[in-house]
């Protein structure tokens, strides 16, 4: 019966924790080095501030990330959506790219 009472009780808590989307973040603007990361194919473009947060770049066009793929490393005023993913087995800040811009 114990059993039964747990299996439900988790089976209600997965369910609960499953449907609880994420907030939707607002657009930031960060600006730094971009530099790519890792070693292929699980390379990406990563943005480190001069206050030391990394930021892991998606991009939604393929164009734009190979722009700025072959120019790193390069200095970028990046604005996009902040969001917590993983990379390379660890949780890393990532950041949704709407607009970029090369700095000089």
């Amino acid at each position: 019966m114990l059993r039964l009472a747990l299996a439900g009780f988790l089976g209600f808590w997965v369910m609960g924790c499953a449907s609880t989307p994420l907030p939707a973040q607002a657009p930031i603007t960060v600006e730094g080095e971009v530099v790519a990361r890792g070693q292929e194919p699980f390379s990406a473009l990563v943005l480190e501030t001069a206050e030391r947060n990394f930021y892991v770049l998606v991009f939604a066009k393929a164009a734009d990330r190979q722009a700025v793929a072959v120019q790193a490393p390069l200095r970028l005023r990046i604005t996009g959506e902040p969001f917590l993913d993983h990379w390379q087995g660890r949780p890393y800040a990532h950041l949704r790219v709407q607009h970029w811009e090369r700095l000089r």
